[in-house]
């Protein structure tokens, strides 16, 4: 009797043993999360669309701890994302933003200036969803920030390059929409058919929206987020995207340099869809790994 306890309490101080082992060994690897995070309202609960922040670290070859945070971005958000985005970013040796333009006269540029047809129509759209766009609500004038990106020559060269144009992108989007795995994997972040049922576009472009139809508008383009990105993510294939990958690498060529120059501490502010080559890069290349996900609310549904 005395002999079966003895082995029951080392039977359970081993599965405990091994339990903490796993715990604290699964600890070390953290899995890359959604590129989003949906929930839809309900009579119990508000919705919201929230953007992931990663954070990667490694110790460098004089053993100095790097810290790289990659900021989700959205380019229509609520004033308290970004607000909380600015607040944060003060927080950073250097923040590096993505931009396909000359990155001197956007930081020179005031509000009196014009924006171009695409600024407007994400304005306009900011305006119907009672949201702010980023471009007014980030503080790009902030002395840590750097520009990481391609100018629009740069990028041209790359799609000519890879054989890409704005027709060829197009074919693309229409093949992998319409791809069985890639409606599957839409369906598991929470994607569902969208609707506007009840929603008049005269009406609401005439008046303005309701609130209700504000939430309904807002579900729509939420959906229509978390659809793109999947949709993009599929588009890259084994090719790559230039949109995506040669952006990519340039963003990692500033942040290297940074390091190099001494700053420890960065974040890398580039849109959710950017993050899973990103990943790749960082951690297969560099030698970074994740240690801790954030969330933010970017929108309140």
């Amino acid at each position: 009797m005395g002999t079966k306890r003895t082995w029951l309490v080392v039977a359970g101080l081993l599965t405990a043993a091994l339990a903490v082992l796993l715990f604290f060994g699964s600890g070390r690897e953290i899995p890359l999360p959604d590129l989003l995070e949906l929930t839809l309202p309900t009579e119990r609960a508000p919705g919201s669309l929230k953007v992931p922040i990663v954070r990667y670290e490694r110790e460098s070859q004089s053993g100095q701890r790097e810290i790289i945070d990659f900021v989700g971005a959205v380019h229509l958000g609520e004033r308290s994302y970004y607000d909380q985005l600015n607040q944060r970013f003060k927080s950073y040796d250097a923040v590096l933003f993505e931009l396909v333009a000359d990155p001197e006269a956007f930081k020179q540029r005031s509000a009196s200036d014009g924006q171009s047809s695409l600024g407007v129509l994400q304005q306009s759209l900011a305006n119907l969803l009672g949201l702010t766009f980023q471009l007014s609500g980030i503080d790009y004038r902030a002395p840590n920030f750097v520009h990481a990106d391609l100018s629009p020559e740069q990028l041209s060269d790359a799609m000519s390059s890879r054989g890409e144009s704005l027709v060829s992108l197009l074919m693309k989007i229409i093949r992998v929409s319409f791809d069985p795995k890639v409606k599957e994997e839409m369906r598991r972040a929470g994607y569902e058919e969208p609707e506007l049922e009840g929603v008049n576009p005269l009406l609401v472009a005439l008046r303005g929206p309701t609130s209700d139809e504000r939430k309904k508008i807002k579900i729509f383009f939420a959906q229509g987020l978390i659809s793109s990105d999947i949709l993009i993510k599929a588009m890259q294939g084994e090719q790559g995207l230039s949109l995506i990958d040669d952006r990519n690498a340039a963003a990692l060529k500033v942040a290297l340099a940074q390091l190099e120059a001494g700053r420890h501490t960065l974040a890398i502010f580039y849109g959710v869809g950017h993050l899973p080559d990103l990943h790749e890069r960082l951690t297969k290349q560099l030698g970074f790994s994740i240690t801790k996900v954030d969330w933010v609310e970017a929108w309140r549904l």
